[in-house]
């Protein structure tokens, strides 16, 4: 496939993953209905599982009417004591993100994306530079090297689905409840929010999907330009690359994210746009994804000596032997970026799987703690079973 092929199905990929975590995320304003008669009101069955945009818009407010006159307004959606038996209407009203699952696949496509990105640019530019000479040849069995990789995900999902097991056990909840929710990933109930684990995890999702999705794809297309550029040409640009895994430590996302709240005065109490929250991530990870490309060389004489020229030498050998290490580490790219926007989800009330974290720790929520380390370490070990996958059939020499 040419590689101009290649970057067209990678901007296409990552601009509907992005589309897709944006539809996810919006909310539109419901309201649930449940009436009956007796003497407590109960709420619309299966509210809870309803995905409320509870960290974006708040929890949902419920109302009772009783006998078509009076009005009570509980302070949360719970069962309400009557004074007697009398006929009632229940209603639950907020908002919801009707959508939310698709910001599950819209994560995964932007990761794909990103990667078969970073691929196509690096070998386009080799492509104008050299021709085909930017074409390799390998033999292995890619479809035997796929079932390896499977085996791992599923062997370490084991392990993580064990762990987590042992400390609900711990917990005092019993063998059998354990193995059903793990094999039906359903968490139960959040302690705070009195709303299944799996809703809020799904509404979280699109926002963290939205801003990784942006953060990482800019990161790793402007890093693998900076690095070429730098191998290229060399000069400043390659020093300040050499050197951008120092900076890109010392101004770490955090670090970044309180320095733009101290400059703008920023009241992230009620949240902030995307603007800054995209700025602390993708500008320290430009660098540093720069600099996992980007390997400082010499022209061997040994290589002069067969008449290549500093084109073959530095677009054929060098670049290319550089883009296939770095393919390697991407999917630990992705990762990095993910607990750097953690952090900077919390930072910002971003409403994400960050934000959700911090609320969940900070209020003793231990199913939903559970559940976001579970679903986290989940995409993690997704993202390194397609990176591996991917890194398999550019380079065949990894299938042995």
């Amino acid at each position: 496939m040419r590689p101009w092929v290649l970057v067209i199905i990678s901007i296409l990929l990552i601009i509907v993953g992005v589309l897709l975590s944006v539809l996810a995320s919006e909310s539109t304003y419901v309201t649930l209905v449940s009436f009956g008669e007796g003497n407590c009101a109960y709420p619309p069955q299966g509210w809870q599982s309803q995905y409320w945009s509870v960290l974006a818009y708040g929890m949902p407010s419920a109302r009772v009417i009783v006998n078509g006159t009076e009005r009570i307004v509980p302070p949360q959606v719970e069962n309400v004591p009557l004074n007697s038996t009398s006929f009632y209407v229940y209603t639950v009203s907020g908002y919801v993100e009707s959508l939310a699952p698709l910001s599950l696949l819209g994560i995964l496509l932007v990761f794909i994306g990103t990667a078969v990105g970073f691929r196509g640019t690096v070998l386009f530019v080799q492509e104008r530079a050299i021709g085909k000479l930017s074409s390799s040849i390998g033999k292995g069995s890619l479809s035997s090297y796929i079932m390896k990789r499977v085996a791992s995900f599923i062997i370490s999902l084991l392990v993580v689905a064990s762990i987590t097991g042992a400390l609900e056990i711990i917990h005092g909840e019993s063998y059998l409840k354990v193995i059903e929710e793990l094999i039906t990933f359903n968490f139960g109930l959040s302690s705070h929010f009195n709303l299944t684990v799996d809703s809020l995890l799904l509404t979280a999702l699109p926002f963290t999907s939205v801003l990784s999705g942006l953060s990482f794809a800019t990161s790793v297309y402007l890093g693998s330009f900076l690095a070429v550029r730098g191998i290229a040409q060399g000069g400043l640009l390659t020093k300040l690359i050499s050197k951008w895994k120092y900076i890109g430590n010392a101004l770490a996302s955090w670090v970044i994210a309180l320095s733009l709240i101290y400059t703008f005065h920023l009241k992230v109490e009620n949240g902030v746009n995307i603007v800054f929250p995209l700025i602390s991530l993708f500008f320290p990870f430009i660098g540093t994804f720069a600099n996992r490309l980007f390997l400082p060389y010499t022209v061997n004489d040994t290589f002069k000596a067969r008449g290549l020229t500093k084109s073959i030498l530095v677009y054929r050998h060098v670049l290319g032997g550089a883009s296939v290490v770095a393919l390697s580490t991407i999917s630990a790219a992705f990762v990095d970026m993910l607990i750097a926007e953690f952090l900077v989800e919390s930072i910002f009330y971003w409403p994400g799987l960050g934000f959700l974290l911090r609320v969940a720790a900070v209020y003793g929520d231990f199913k939903l703690v559970e559940g976001v380390l579970i679903f986290y370490s989940t995409v993690v070990l997704l993202s390194g079973l397609i990176g591996d996958a991917f890194y398999g059939f550019v380079d065949p020499r990894v299938r042995r």
